[in-house]
């Protein structure tokens, strides 16, 4: 860390600090060599630094405030949560519940997040998996114990067998419990007060709540030939969705498509509706995505599993908005795991969308400097 600048320093020195001088995140680009952090939005430059003990080919899928990253040797390996010098291991195989132990499979974590910090012995985490080498659309949803001495299986079901038919979008640990959203835009909860342990460090999943809402038709956000991918995130003590719109991506494919360009957000928070209005309406859906008008002074950044809120208040300079990342979803991941020769991360989808921009002014800002593709890693937030 010895190349670090200043500004870098001072960021990550309070490994606590109060929730209104929480640090903004910085990004971590992949290099040829090493990897760097951009502070652009600070206005410093791109500078290269050092992580002991991450291998200069891990894949990076997630982060967690305190300077915790968690990552995949050679794409799919050796899954691990690190800060600083101390990584602690996660699982590499999974066991679902209605299969035998000698059915339990190698998996890609495509996101995951965690209940407490990673060394606390009640804490457990969650993962959005998909099995290896036979990868598919994520739709595996997995927990596993933290702490000392974490488990190294994950106990797990497919979201198929709760009903949804499109895989896993985002996760998060909201309200005491794991919220997985689905691909219909519904939710699968997890009260973590109800986890216990079983046996052999395995953990017993927390009985499951469907949350479901109304369904939304073709074309709700614009065109045929748009894709849309959704993140979870909570701000002000409410849960949002983010629905993240790529014009000209068609539908998402398993195969390659072209490098998209983000285009616009939507944001929506959830509601539950009346006892009445549910039971007379017929779609059964208890709960519904509100959209909001305005994003009332917050910035949100979004990634799978560790998308944050921020207040443009206590960030003087900074204007509300989304800010982004590349995200795999929109450029063929899966075709990357099965075949190693299709594997590029295009690093080039980064910015950020302001929401109260002129019309005559575009709304999409690509703050980050020139970026090559790389063959090993997308950027990732670091949270400080």
């Amino acid at each position: 860390m010895a190349r670090v600048c200043h500004a870098w320093r001072a960021a990550v020195k309070p490994l606590h600090p109060p929730p209104e001088e929480r640090p903004l995140p910085y990004i971590l680009l992949p290099g040829d060599w090493e990897r760097s952090f951009s502070c652009a939005l600070r206005g410093c430059a791109t500078h290269r630094f050092h992580i002991p003990d991450i291998p200069r080919d891990a894949r990076c899928f997630g982060a967690h405030p305190g300077g915790w990253l968690f990552f995949a040797v050679a794409q799919t390996t050796k899954n691990a949560i690190l800060r600083d010098e101390f990584p602690s291991g996660i699982p590499d195989v999974l066991h679902l519940d209605d299969r035998p132990p000698d059915k339990d499979t190698d998996v890609v974590m495509f996101a995951a997040t965690i209940s407490s910090h990673p060394e606390d012995q009640r804490c457990i985490g969650a993962a959005i998996l998909s099995h290896f080498p036979d990868v598919t659309n994520p739709s595996i949803y997995a927990f596993f114990r933290m702490g000392v001495l974490p488990a190294m299986v994950a106990n797990g079901d497919d979201a198929s067998n709760a009903g949804s038919a499109s895989g896993l979008e985002d996760l998060i640990h909201y309200d005491d419990a794991f919220y997985f959203l689905t691909g219909e835009e519904g939710l699968l909860v997890f009260r973590v007060s109800e986890f216990h342990d079983f046996k052999d460090e395995e953990l017993d999943i927390a009985p499951i709540e469907i949350r479901r809402f109304p369904r939304r038709g073709r074309g709700h956000y614009g065109e045929d030939d748009v894709a849309v991918v959704r993140y979870l995130v909570e701000s002000r003590g409410r849960l949002l969705m983010v629905a993240r719109i790529a014009a000209g991506a068609g539908p998402l494919r398993p195969s390659p498509p072209s490098p998209t360009t983000t285009s616009e957000f939507r944001v929506f928070e959830m509601a539950r509706r009346s006892t009445a209005f549910a039971a007379t309406n017929n779609d059964g859906a208890e709960y519904d995505w509100v959209e909001l008008d305005s994003l009332g002074g917050r910035m949100l950044f979004v990634a799978r599993g560790c998308s944050t809120s921020y207040e443009v208040a206590r960030h003087p300079g900074f204007e509300e908005g989304v800010y982004f990342l590349d995200d795999g979803r929109l450029y063929g991941e899966v075709a990357m795991f099965r075949d190693p020769n299709l594997r590029q991360y295009p690093c080039r989808d980064s910015g950020r969308w302001l929401a109260s921009a002129p019309e005559a002014v575009p709304r999409v800002d690509n703050f980050l400097p020139e970026q090559a593709p790389s063959n090993y890693s997308p950027p990732a937030w670091f949270l400080p």
